[in-house]
Parts: structure tokens; C-alpha cells; sequence
């Protein structure tokens, strides 16, 4: 039986996420069921992407993804599987899938749509028959391309003499569990227009001028062994910038409160 997992804005408060898993169980009865994340902001792309391009990536071949966000398929916005590497997303064509598995090889299907009024209907249909061992050419009428999302890059200034890029401008694209602000800039990026150079993170009235690697690395970098509370720079896991106050939480605060690093905030990168 397949593994199917669910990323949706539903939330964990309304009946939504349940009533969805119910219907898919019963269509594929056995199906293993993985919850990644229900509390997409909705309407938010930028977020969606983000958790879609970094928590499915190393799923099992033939992994069955459910996307549901901004879920309401209708004519503008059809119900689509997207084939990409060796496993199935299934979401709606508002730009998102696209744009979170961008790099890869792609497969587009427009779903017929469901004559059922429950949400993501089609999709179950679809997968139903890919359980069963339809190929995706039989269950969707392939097309050559869907809607890709614009989503807001990194402004940068070049130096007027020397031509290379003298300031960066990211802003917050995701405030994680621990209040972490995630920047829209990734180290491959910021490396290649950094040349080597030093520079200084600023925002307010805050500076930092390093990165450190991990969380724990924190405290090689001060002479006193208590770092709780200081504010610290590093490209996370999923090689995005991330500021965040070192162990922080939801009752001390953390990088988005304490420092006003919330979504759409934005830092200036200046070299040296």
C-alpha cells in the first residue's frame, strides 16, 4: 500500500485534516499516512514553498505527496499531478509545486475534475487509480507546462567602480517553531556574490558580522560559555539564512519577536 503524505493550511483546530484523511483511507484502505505539516499560513506561497522544497525531497520512491494549499480546485485553478523525481505530487495549479521542486525533471497532469463538492476529491480519485497501477498518462491529460509563482528575490546594488555586488537586501520569508527568522537568500547565492569578502548583517539597531555553522557553535565564538539570548547568524539545514537568538523559545522569545525579524522584514548585507 502506498505512503502518502499530507502538507495543507487546514490547521490542526478544525475537522478539515481528519475529514480529508477519512476519505482517503477509505478509497485506499491500508494507505500509511504521514501528517508533515497542516499549519501552512494560508495563502502564503512563499511558505508553502519553502516546507514543500525542503520536507519531501527524500521520501521513497513512488511517495505519494498531497499539497493542500489554497486546496478549491475549479477552471482557473484545475487539480494537477505533478510527476518529479520518481514520486507523485497532487495540488492545484496555483504556481507552488512548480516553483518548490524547481531544478528537477518535471511531468504535468490536469486531473478531470470531480463531480464531489468534498475538497481535493480528485486528487483521492487519482491516487486511487495510481495505487492500483494506472500510470499518470491514463489518470491526467498531460500538459507541457503549469503556473510557477513569482516570489519575491534577494535586491541587490553592485560597487560603481569595481562592479561587484556591494549590498544585499533579504527579508524574512518564515518564522520557524523556536521564532528563528528565515531569510530568502541561500549560502550558494550569498557565497558567490560575497567573493571572500568580510561584511556586516545589519537591521535596526542590531549588527552581526559572522556566521557560525551550527547552533552549538555558538559558544566557541564568545569568551563566556553563556550565549542564551545572544543573536547569532548561520545558514541552516536547508541552506537558508537564518538569524535567531540562541536558545530561545516560545515563552523567552525569540529572533522574530525579540528582534522584530518577522515575515517580509528585511536585513541589509553591506561588504566590507
Amino acid at each position: 500500500m502506498p505512503l502518502i503524505t499530507l502538507t495543507t493550511d487546514f490547521g490542526y483546530k478544525d475537522p478539515d485534516s481528519g475529514y480529508l484523511k477519512s476519505r482517503i483511507l477509505k478509497s485506499i484502505p491500508g494507505a500509511q499516512i504521514v501528517d508533515i505539516s497542516h499549519n501552512l499560513t494560508p495563502f502564503d506561497p512563499q511558505e508553502a514553498v519553502y516546507i514543500i522544497e525542503n520536507s519531501l525531497k527524500d521520501f521513497p520512491q513512488n511517495t505519494i505527496h498531497f499539497i493542500g494549499f489554497d486546496s478549491e480546485s475549479h477552471e482557473i485553478q484545475p487539480a494537477v499531478l505533478v510527476v518529479a523525481n520518481e514520486q507523485y505530487y497532487f495540488g492545484n495549479d496555483n504556481g507552488v509545486i512548480p516553483v518548490a521542486l524547481a531544478g528537477k525533471e518535471m511531468r504535468y497532469y490536469l486531473l478531470p475534475p470531480s463531480n464531489s463538492q468534498a475538497f481535493m476529491q480528485a486528487h483521492i480519485l487519482a491516487a486511487q487509480q495510481l495505487a492500483a497501477g494506472k500510470l499518470p498518462g491514463e489518470i491526467g491529460k498531460e500538459t507541457a507546462t503549469l503556473k510557477t509563482t513569482s516570489l519575491p528575490k534577494p535586491f541587490i546594488k553592485y560597487h560603481e567602480k569595481t562592479g561587484q555586488v556591494s549590498l544585499i537586501v533579504s527579508q524574512v520569508i518564515y518564522n520557524d517553531h523556536y521564532g528563528n527568522a528565515v531569510f530568502n537568500l541561500k549560502k550558494d547565492t550569498f557565497e558567490k556574490w560575497r567573493e571572500g569578502r568580510k561584511f556586516t548583517i545589519k537591521f535596526g539597531h542590531y549588527e552581526i558580522n559572522r556566521l557560525i555553522d551550527n547552533y552549538h557553535d555558538a559558544v566557541k565564538h564568545n569568551d563566556d560559555i553563556m550565549v542564551a539570548g545572544q543573536m547569532f547568524a548561520r545558514f541552516n539545514g536547508f541552506g537558508y539564512l537564518e538569524i535567531f537568538i540562541s536558545q530561545s523559545n516560545k515563552i523567552t522569545g525569540g529572533a522574530a519577536t525579540l528582534l522584530g525579524l518577522q515575515k517580509h522584514q528585511s536585513v541589509h548585507i553591506v561588504f566590507n
